[in-house]
């Protein structure tokens, strides 16, 4: 493997660990000291592929919500729009998800944190949160009424991503599991009603 390849293979993993670790255990409290151990390198050599924390946290955010949105379209090809929808809600809103932070989206785990970051974060944060509303707007176009399409898709997106991302949180952070189950029933039903697809 030539030089580049190798530098380019190893900035991967660094952001790949960070992403998993972000999500596991929030900005602050994934170091880049442990990040950079876990790939197998030093501290020092942190400073060859990124310029600060900060620019490690923007690219793995980029990653992370990029790779989510490939999976969700892969997952629901094929079906049509409402259907689409309701397929989000369910495997968002599920005990998988929920029980797998460090494999999941990253908006539960980080957005309050991202409200505090700096610029390039929050920069990173708010085109990558875009991309997501507009696919997820792009799934709810089918069941707007005509004439008022893009409002309506927009509003319809912009809240089931919200309820999901909020009613996952919220479930992750109940103690009780039977607390914590319901959360996620209830915020399903009522997303599925909203994107009038499908029911799990």
């Amino acid at each position: 493997m030539k030089r580049s390849e190798q530098k380019q293979e190893t900035h991967r993993r660094i952001v790949e660990i960070a992403a998993r670790r972000f999500r596991e255990e929030g900005l602050a409290g994934a170091g880049v000291q442990r990040i950079m151990k876990e790939a197998g390198l030093t501290h020092g050599a942190f400073y060859s592929h990124f310029e600060s924390k900060a620019d490690l946290v923007a690219e793995a955010l980029v990653s992370t919500l990029a790779r989510e949105r490939e999976r969700w379209a892969e997952d629901a090809a094929g079906l049509p729009g409402p259907a689409r929808l309701g397929r989000f809600v369910a495997r968002y809103l599920s005990r998988a998800h929920r029980d797998a932070p460090g494999a999941g989206c990253p908006l539960p785990s980080i957005s309050a944190e991202v409200a505090r970051a700096s610029a390039p974060v929050r920069r990173a944060f708010d085109a990558e949160l875009r991309e997501t509303l507009e696919q997820v707007e792009s799934a709810a176009q089918g069941k707007a009424t005509p004439g008022r399409d893009a409002e309506e898709a927009h509003t319809r997106a912009a809240g089931i991503v919200a309820l999901c991302v909020g009613g996952l949180l919220l479930a992750r952070a109940a103690d009780d599991s039977e607390l914590s189950d319901d959360i996620l029933q209830s915020c399903r039903r009522f997303a599925t009603g909203r994107a009038g697809g499908e029911r799990e």
